[in-house]
Order: structure tokens, then sequence, then C-alpha cells
């Protein structure tokens, strides 16, 4: 068959650094494949929380993909003996099956197999080409490249008498309900609202969260595991911490909320799977998502496509009032590289999520501001650990946040977005969290724990909102001025606690410090919850609905 192709932009891989090729992969094997079509009509940029959030199905019928896009799709890949197996408009996608054989002839690419020391995978190097009779249709392809991208692991635990029998009353950590007391969370259980949470591994283990339940003394919430790829949900492959930890600190807040778990492989593929099946959930609808998974900008692990595609899966997210919360990452300015530059953690440097950073408790009944969070030498892999937060080498400065001076400390950088936009406790030492995993309890922590209390948090404002309304897309809020009293002040300044003190610094060019107002270790600070309440109503009640993005396309 003589197909001609085309360059496809941004699918350039490189092979990751160290691996070593075992051989050409099997021809005969089959892969499944996500494609990524265009859309109907480009989503609108979003500058601003959007007044009246779209439903899927307004969103599906003029920002999907058409039906023609994808029919035409099934009959060109057909025609190399791959089937479509499943499609949808909302999503933009088609899933594809077929020979490995078949895939090469398709995207004019030869797949490997390689071997490395995070895990062997089938992985391609150059660009992908696709059949010009697909040109501008197909806008990313995923699947034929499995590579995983760093985990968001838990922090090795340093002293194995932390762990505790559950019989064992003696506390060395923090209930989430003191932390929420700390940090002025408003009242309610969660009744009404669902919080979903994406994980990468691990598993969900009923049997476990009863028991944090029982010794943090609240109800057990209902809690619903979807494997978006077939990937197990009860997996213990020493990512269950990660898995228990979201959903604890979500149950300990919210003990009567829904909480729907969205299970994926970790790897370009799986994370844009994951995103879109709570985007298309419209029998659990969640309010707000959580994130405690990421890897460095910059790195073989992200491909262009997939950054571009993901962040507009996570604009979606904005337009359909879904507010996502992202660990900003738990290794300082480096991420965890140890190239000597600084590193935003995606997809925490999106702008359309509300990243959040780190800190430490040094006062958890009294008045004084939470320090930033920096244990050791900030790195988990020598037994410490540090905020993430940073300015994107991939994405550039929204204007809200034109206000904001800071400068990349990577020499040549752009003005990129800054990350993170808030902050809660993340200390493992002197402010744990309560994990209970495996059977034990433990402590434990990390913007990982972080991001599923500002999401708890989230959702009990979304249960204090009058009509069924949701906060949404918070993020640009925090950097626009208040209403009110006051006025004058951005709602960061007014509902957040400034955190003054500390730095990230484990990268060989620096790192960013934390001083008054927002800085790109804390954001605008730790949450004052009943303070952001009331400005996000005053907020509510006092602007005037933007055009809907409907009305101006």
């Amino acid at each position: 068959m003589n197909i001609s192709h085309r360059k496809l932009p941004g699918s350039l891989r490189r092979a990751m650094p160290g691996a070593k090729v075992l051989g050409q992969t099997n021809l005969h094997g089959v892969i499944e494949v996500t494609l990524k079509l265009r859309r109907k009509q480009a989503l609108p940029e979003l500058e601003a929380r959007p007044m009246n959030p779209l439903t899927r199905d307004e969103l599906a019928a003029r920002y999907g993909a058409s039906q023609d896009d994808i029919d035409k799709v099934t009959q060109v890949m057909s025609g190399f003996g791959i089937k479509t197996v499943s499609s949808s408009v909302g999503a933009r996608t088609v899933e594809l099956s077929g020979p490995v054989s078949a895939m090469e002839s398709a995207f004019n690419v030869k797949l490997f197999n390689y071997a490395h020391s995070s895990g062997n995978y089938r992985g391609r190097v150059g660009y992908l080409f696709i059949p010009d009779e697909l040109k501008d249709v197909v806008q990313g392809v995923f699947g034929l490249d499995n590579r995983r991208t760093v985990r968001r692991r838990r922090q090795p635990i340093r002293d194995m008498g932390a762990r505790q029998a559950l019989a064992s009353s003696m506390p060395k950590w923090y209930l989430p309900q003191q932390l929420g007391a700390h940090y002025h969370f408003p009242p309610g259980d969660g009744t009404g609202q669902t919080v979903g949470i994406l994980e990468f591994g691990g598993g969900y283990f009923p049997s476990d969260l009863s028991k944090f339940c029982q010794k943090a003394e609240v109800s057990t919430p209902q809690v619903t595991a979807i494997s978006t790829d077939g990937t197990s949900t009860e997996s213990r492959d020493g990512a269950e911490g990660e898995v228990m930890l979201d959903i604890e600190v979500v149950a300990g807040l919210c003990p009567r909320a829904s909480i729907v778990v969205y299970f994926a492989a970790w790897t370009e593929q799986g994370m844009i799977g994951a995103l879109d099946a709570a985007m298309q959930d419209k029998t659990n609808n969640p309010g707000v998502l959580s994130v405690s998974w990421g890897a460095p900008e910059g790195t073989d692990i992200w491909s262009d496509q997939a950054m571009s595609q993901i962040n507009e899966t996570l604009k979606e997210a904005a337009y359909l009032g879904i507010t996502v919360c992202v660990a900003a990452g738990d290794d300082g300015s480096s991420d965890a590289l140890n190239d000597g530059h600084a590193h935003a953690d995606f997809p925490a440097s999106s702008p359309y999520v509300l990243a959040v950073g780190g800190t430490t408790i040094v006062d958890l009944n009294g008045a004084k501001a939470d320090v930033v969070w920096m244990e050791g030498d900030g790195l988990r892999a020598d037994s410490g650990g540090s905020t993430g937060g940073a300015v994107s080498d991939v994405f550039q400065r929204p204007d809200w946040q034109s206000s904001i001076t800071i400068q990349s400390v990577n020499p040549g950088a752009i003005a990129g977005r800054c990350i993170p936009d808030v902050a809660a406790n993340a200390d493992w030492v002197a402010s744990p969290y309560l994990l209970v995993v495996d059977n034990h309890a433990e402590p434990n922590g990390g913007t990982s724990a972080a991001s599923p209390l500002w999401s708890a948090l989230i959702a009990l404002l979304n249960g204090q909102l009058e009509g069924g309304k949701r906060v949404g897309f918070l993020t640009p809020v925090l950097y626009h001025a208040a209403v009110g009293a006051a006025a004058g002040q951005t709602v960061g300044a007014i509902s957040c606690t400034d955190v003054i003190s500390g730095n990230n610094d484990t990268a060989s060019v620096g790192g960013y410090s934390a001083g008054p107002g927002y800085d790109a270790v804390s954001g605008w600070g730790t949450p004052d919850g009943q303070a952001l309440l009331d400005a996000i109503k005053a907020t509510l009640s006092s602007t005037t609905p933007s055009p809907s993005p409907v009305a101006t396309s």
C-alpha cells in the first residue's frame, strides 16, 4: 500500500537516558492506541472564571470532535487493518486496536522494546507521521510508546517504629479535622458533593479506609473505584499508600461526600484517559478533582503533544466548573532532576489548575503562620522532601498573573506560569498526616496530601454555595481584586494566611523563597477557609456574568 504521510507536530520522542534497546517489538502483538482529534471549533481562551459553566453536552456539541472526522479516521485506519474500538465526540478520541505491524505502517514508525531502571517499556524515537487523508484531523497519538513517568511516591519510612499497630492510641500525626480547624474550614460534612481523585498505581482497600475512619472518628464515605483502561483498582505495588492517603484526607473532612477514584496506567495515554473519564462522567459528576501525581517539565517523559492535549482537557474542566487541584511536587525547585536546573511539575504547571504547594505547621492551635516545607536537603531520595514551586518553561504567564514579577532562576527562561497558587501542610515529620495502609497506621505527608486537603475544602465550599453553584475555576479569582470591604487587595491575599519564611532550593541554579504576598513556594499561602468562602460569595454576588464562550465563538 503506497500511502503518503506527513509529520505530526509535537510528537517527537527520544529514548529515555540510560535506556537500552532489547530488540524490535513483536510485529504480531496487538496494542491499543488513543487518537486525539481536532475540535469542531477552537475552545476560546479563558482568562477568568466563567460565571455560567458549560454542560458536558454543550461542550461536546460546540467544541467536541465532529462525527465526520471520527468516521474518516475509522475508514482510513481500517485500510491498515486497524479496528476502531470506541470513540467519543466529547472527549475527541478514537480508540484503535491492531497489530504492531499495522500501527507501524499507519504512523510510519518503528517500535522497540527498551530496558530502563524505572521499568522496561515499548518505545520509539523521532516523529510520528499521519496519513495525508488525516492531515489536521489528528492532533495526538498516544499508546505506541508506553514509558512510565516518574511516580509521585510515598516517602520511604525512615523509622519503621513510626508504623503502629492499629490498636495503638499514642498520636504521632494530625487528623484531617485538626488540619481543617487550623485552616478555618467552614462547617459541613460534604453531603451532596462528589470529589474525584486520579490514581496511577496502587489500589483502594475498604478495610484500610474503615480503620482510618474509626481512628479519625468519622463515618465512612461512599467510595467508587473506576478502572479507566483495565488497570487494577486493588494493586499492592507500593503505591497503595498514595491512593489511601488521597482518599483518607478527603474522608476525614468530607465523610458524607461521594469519592470517585479513577485508576489508569501511568503513561501519557493513561493520564489522558483518566482525565477524559472524569470530564465525561455524567453519572458521578465530580465538582472537584484531586491529582497527586506528575512529572517535571523539560524531560523525556512528556511529549509536546501530550502536554498540549492534557492542557486542553484541563481547560475543559475550567469551562465545566470543575476545580482541579494538583500537587506541585515534593522535591523542591529541582523536582528530583539532577541536571542543575529548576523545573515546574506538570500538570501542576497548567494554567487551568490550582497548583498546591507544601508547608510545615509550627503552631497548630495558635496564630503563627506555617513555614515553607523543607526537610533535610529537600530531596526524597535522601530521605528529605520539600515543596515544589517554580516558573514554567512551557506555559506563558497568564494575564491573571501579570502583576507577579517573579523571574525564573533558569538562565534565559521565559516569563512562564508561576506555581504554586496556594499551599497547605505537607510535612512528613513535624506535622504529619495520619495514614492507614496495609493494616498499619503511620505518619505521612507531601503535597500529595496538601492537594486532597484543598480538594476537600473546595467540596465544603461548594456545599455552602446557593443554587447548586460551584467554586469552579478558582485560580484566576485568587489573583483578582476582592470586592466589598477588602477592595484593593486580591482575593488570594484576604483568603489565605501569608507564608513568609522558607525556601525550596534543591537545584544547582537555586530555587524560590517565601516573602510577603505571592511567592513561588507557597503561592498566596495556606487557606483561611471561612474567609475564602466569604470572598467567593462576594465575588459571585457582585460580578456581572461574562459572555459565555458559546456566544463569543
